[in-house]
């Protein structure tokens, strides 16, 4: 006898009813990266730090002084740094800061 609960009687199209069956993988597959990334994003927001961006533009203000001073005074491209003491003055301004070399 057959269970009255699960019918394997043709639908209207002619074909046997499946009892309905769900892939529960793909949605890990899916969610699990873009969860991880989520959390991520989240804690480089937290993270972030308005001193340490500082430090960076002028620990990159230093080097390009020094590249610029390297240079011929005709190929330099800008005139802010005119000579070797504007890179020493902001090199002992960092260090005094932040108590590092850049």
């Amino acid at each position: 006898m057959t269970d009255p609960q699960i019918s394997t009687a043709p639908d209207p199209s002619g074909h046997a009813q499946q009892p309905a069956t769900r892939n529960r993988l793909v949605p890990w597959l899916i969610g699990l990266p873009v969860g991880i990334f989520g959390v991520l994003m989240l804690v480089g927001s937290l993270m972030d730090d308005p001193e340490s961006k500082q430090r960076w533009v002028e620990g990159e203000t230093i080097k390009l002084c020094w590249k610029q001073i390297q240079k011929p005074e005709a190929e330099r491209k800008t005139r802010e740094f005119s000579s070797q003491a504007d890179c020493e003055r902001l090199e002992f301004a960092y260090k005094s800061r932040y108590q590092a070399n850049p």
